[in-house]
């Protein structure tokens, strides 16, 4: 057996299993659905995206619920570690003094319905964890309080023992994320 018939094998093998998974990501004639594209990317790809979506709605819901309040919005995961800064997502209220700081994972919908949200650090400087998950035509969301985090007990691998894997269960309240749930979710968490 060579290394070429190796990468062939397991290049089978790969397109299978996609075979397998595009029912979920392609309609019946074969075309991609609305968030193939976040499925096909790649992880890190696929962060930066999901970290513009937190941006995003942040800056809408927090302008609407702070009408002439002083919003900003940004995405601080680039500088990581620089200003001390080593999360995703700030959020500010200069007039109310509000921060948020929010680490930002994204995950694509697994075969079986559900999310893994990977590399969550519990010793960072970050206030909340919003879990952004994608499905073929919608998004899903959690956000978790810091203290939820650090409940977590799987590690990503037994040689990185800082980053835990953040499969959500039924108190993380895995919701469809729309404006309308968003909101409420903010208020539940005192944060509108």
């Amino acid at each position: 057996m060579s290394f070429e018939s190796i990468f062939e094998s397991a290049t089978k093998l790969l397109e299978q299993r996609h075979k397998e998974n595009k029912v979920n990501w392609y309609h019946a004639d074969g075309t991609p659905k609305k968030n193939c594209s976040w499925h096909l990317a790649a992880k890190t790809i696929q962060g930066d995206a999901g970290e513009q979506v937190v941006k995003g709605i942040f800056k809408q819901v927090y302008e609407k619920l702070y009408e002439g309040y002083t919003i900003d919005v940004e995405i601080v995961g680039l500088l990581k570690g620089k200003n001390n800064e080593d999360y995703d997502v700030k959020v500010v209220v200069k007039e109310l003094n509000l921060i948020i700081k929010i680490e930002v994972k994204t995950a694509t919908q697994g075969q079986n319905g559900s999310y893994q949200w990977n590399g969550l650090k519990k010793h960072l400087d970050y206030d909340y964890a919003f879990g952004l998950g994608v499905r073929p035509d919608d998004f899903v969301f959690s956000i978790q309080p810091l203290s939820r985090i650090k409940q977590l007990t799987t590690l990503m691998s037994k040689a990185i023992k800082d980053a835990f894997k953040w499969s959500p269960i039924k108190k993380d309240n895995v919701i469809e994320l729309t404006e309308e749930n968003f909101i409420k979710r903010l208020e539940e968490l005192d944060l509108a």
